[in-house]
């Protein structure tokens, strides 16, 4: 911009009041005042888009016809709510932060190495950091005028003639990063936190405007190059996606952030091809911007990308893409034995040292690896079957075909391609290729990846329209599994409130056997056992505290009291007057439960002989009736786990339990005794591993609300279920019986592993 050869632009050495310049205690002055205003301005705008950003957030979640999306936007707007003063605070201290790194000329520490270097860091922090990438490109896009002349200015005061928009103190980067960071702050889920950020977009771009408006009429005011003429900014030219490989609406959601639709900022859809590159030994040569790069043809000249005359956008040689397209046309269909294991072979690594293969660039042969690497990944899945390791296999052709078109692949998590693969994935989650139940999956699966085999040329829309039918078989599987998961919940339920009445019941006589010295051995032995089980009866019929129950824990005082020893004559004299109406009650409270007559008889017996000695020690002036032997303590009972399975409306419920035995105050949280946290969200899969018996994978569906008892159920596996109790789910954790299943995007995963090993190399 300092040439002036066009004479729209002004050189700042040859402005009359470049010449004077400030002291630098004037310029510190200027700059802080500066920063001031702009941190003043924003911070109290943030403060009042939080009320629209509530409502804009509910509005999107009631539109919103996905249940994760709803919940994200629900979850985002009470942490707008919620969490307002630390994010506003958070922001102000980044904001600061990365300003002065900029002043003291530490750009790339702040937030372009950031934005650039991506090569090392997580998906999360990828979109996360492209998402404020483009965030901050749009609003320089709607700043530019404004931008331009502060731009200028600043570099002025900072004395860097040639100050570009990213490096200003001000610039939109820095507003982004900072309120990037900011977000970040709060403890949500990463989908959360960037809903949240993406709100904040179209208020900041509005209010960031004005602000550039009032910083540079505030540096005219102190003669800071008060006469900027406009100019005619040359950029850099960007690449163009092509509209064959992902231009079409949907296709993608982008790098940056996952909007459909959104650009990609420049070079960011190559970083993680970058680093992948750098795994495999290489490096990428020539710039890396758009689609692919490398030695630009006649078409593309000048700007560093590849761009083939007949198919646009394809970074490869059109014959060699049409020798791909021929391959899984005619060759993608491999027969999957019945019964058996089919043969999973990597057939990429056997193409890219075929003939053909030889005039292909050093990205192209590294976009083989890479794709091959990843189908490595998936063959080597445990939690996909056999068999449909064999019919994803089919996909490796055309998912190259895609890679070569469009190394967006590789960085977009929403890329189309990505998305049919995970899909597919999901839809194989449970399976047991030994079973037939599943056989409407793989044939979903199978018709599938056929119509990519013989459809599929160039256009990713093809992609994009198997997702949602994929989708819509996904949906009518879960609505199947929603009538396991009603039928299984309510005899859950009710299983539920069996125990529950029974452990209230157990309290109960328990907390009245503690307080007394001593009980007869039968009288202790009817109340745990017979009575106990009246009161469970009562609870479940008539509800604790009702006329019935409460009669029933008068006669169990009663029955307390009259096996003491009867010093009195009085205590006496009572004793022989309750008892008419006492052994009525008792006789009574058995039949509630179900006690046969025999084992009436023969209590009622034993308790005649209880009164006895109550009252013989009573008499010696004994405060207690001896006990006979002591018996000898109770060795600790290891818990145990307790399996049953049990008809439920036609589905087969096994029902997992961990026995412990029961103690005083024992502790809830199944961490503190485990060393296991079972705390597990709806959706996730676990994968049962029983000593002798077959793996059963299932998806937790379901949780009881009374005691948190989780329910696994299975779409392929319509005909049952299992209940597993928190306690006993981390006691199988724990000895390796069962394990939790990662259920993350399985391109994203392979993706991640290449990643990790990057790092560690």
């Amino acid at each position: 911009m300092a040439n002036a050869t066009n004479g729209k632009v002004v050189s700042l050495g040859d402005h009359s009041r470049a010449r004077s310049r400030l002291s630098p205690q004037e310029t510190a002055g200027v700059l802080k005042d500066c920063r001031e205003l702009a941190l003043d301005r924003i911070a109290s705008s943030l403060s009042g888009m939080f009320d629209r950003i509530e409502d804009d957030l509910f509005e999107m979640a009631e539109k919103s016809h996905d249940r994760e999306a709803q919940n994200v936007y629900l979850d985002a707007r009470a942490v707008a709510r919620e969490k307002r003063p630390t994010i506003e605070a958070a922001f102000r201290r980044q904001f600061v932060e990365f300003f002065n790194r900029k002043v003291r000329g530490e750009s790339a520490a702040a937030t372009s190495s950031q934005m650039g270097e991506l090569s090392l860091v997580g998906d999360e922090d990828l979109e996360g950091t492209l998402a404020a990438s483009e965030m901050a490109r749009k609003m320089s896009n709607s700043c530019e005028s404004e931008l331009f002349a502060l731009s200028q200015r600043f570099g002025f005061l900072m004395d860097r003639p040639e100050l570009k928009d990213d490096a200003n103190p001000l610039s939109p980067a820095t507003f982004c990063a900072a309120l990037k960071d900011a977000c970040g702050q709060v403890e949500a889920g990463f989908k959360v936190r960037m809903a949240l950020m993406r709100q904040f977009e179209s208020y900041v771009t509005a209010d960031l405007h004005n602000v550039y408006h009032d910083l540079n009429a505030h540096l005219v005011q102190r003669q800071i190059l008060p006469e900027i003429r406009p100019v005619a900014r040359k950029n850099a030219p960007s690449a163009q996606r092509p509209k064959g490989a992902s231009g079409a609406p949907g296709a993608t959601g982008g790098s940056a952030g996952g909007r459909s639709g959104a650009p990609a900022a420049p070079g960011s859809d190559v970083d993680v091809f970058r680093s992948l590159a750098q795994f495999l030994g290489s490096q990428p040569q020539g710039g890396l911007s758009g689609p692919a790069a490398g030695a630009p043809s006649a078409a593309g000249a000048g700007n560093g990308t590849l761009v083939w005359p007949t198919i646009p956008g394809v970074a490869a040689p059109q014959a060699f893409v049409t020798e791909l397209t021929r391959m899984h046309r005619d060759g993608g269909e491999v027969a999957v034995p019945a019964g058996g294991e089919a043969l999973v072979v990597n057939v990429l690594r056997a193409l890219k040292v075929a003939p053909g293969s030889a005039s292909l660039t050093s990205i192209d042969s590294m976009t083989i690896d890479v794709v091959a690497m990843i189908f490595d990944y998936i063959f080597d899945d445990p939690q996909i079957p056999g068999n449909v390791k064999a019919i994803l296999s089919r996909l490796q052709i055309p998912t190259l075909k895609v890679a070569l078109l469009d190394k967006e692949f590789f960085s977009s998590k929403e890329h189309p391609t990505r998305r049919l693969i995970d899909r597919l994935a999901e839809a194989a989650m449970g399976l047991d290729e030994r079973s037939a139940k599943g056989a409407a999956s793989v044939d979903m699966i199978e018709a599938t990846v056929h119509t990519v085999l013989t459809e599929f040329d160039t256009d990713v829309t093809l992609f994009v329209r198997l997702i949602s039918e994929v989708d819509a078989f996904i949906e009518n599987q879960r609505k199947t599994e929603e009538l396991i998961v009603e039928r299984s919940s309510r005899y859950i339920e009710e299983r539920e409130r069996q125990e529950i009445a029974r452990l209230t019941a157990e309290d109960e006589v328990a907390r009245r056997l503690e307080v007394r010295a001593w009980v007869p051995a039968p009288v202790r032995e009817m109340l745990n056992t017979h009575w106990v089980r009246a009161l469970a009866n009562v609870h479940l019929t008539e509800g604790e505290g009702s006329p019935p129950w409460q009669s029933l824990l008068h006669t169990l005082e009663d029955l307390l009291w009259s096996v003491e020893p009867k010093a009195a004559a009085d205590d006496r004299k009572r004793l022989v007057t309750m008892l008419p109406s006492m052994l009525k009650q008792l006789q009574e409270g058995m039949l509630r439960a179900d006690t046969p007559i025999e084992g009436r008889d023969l209590f009622l017996g034993s308790l005649v002989d209880c009164h006895a000695n109550a009252v013989r020690a009573g008499l010696r002036g004994m405060a207690i009736v001896p006990d006979g032997p002591s018996a000898a303590p109770e060795l600790p009972v290891a818990p145990s786990i307790e399996r049953t399975v049990l008809p439920a409306g036609g589905v087969q419920v096994q029902e997992i339990r961990l026995n412990t035995p029961r103690t005083k105050g024992m502790v809830r949280n199944v961490f503190t005794r485990t060393g296991v946290w079972t705390n597990l969200p709806r959706g996730t899969w676990v994968e049962f591993m029983p000593l002798g018996a077959p793996v059963i994978r299932a998806r937790l569906t379901w949780i009881s609300p009374a005691k948190g008892v989780y329910l696994f159920t299975n779409a392929n596996e319509s005909e049952s279920a299992i209940s597993i109790s928190p306690e006993a789910l981390a006691e199988q954790l724990r000895q390796g019986e069962a394990r939790i299943i990662d259920t993350g995007p399985l391109v994203g995963r392979a993706v991640d592993s290449m990643l990790e090993n990057a790092r560690a190399a």
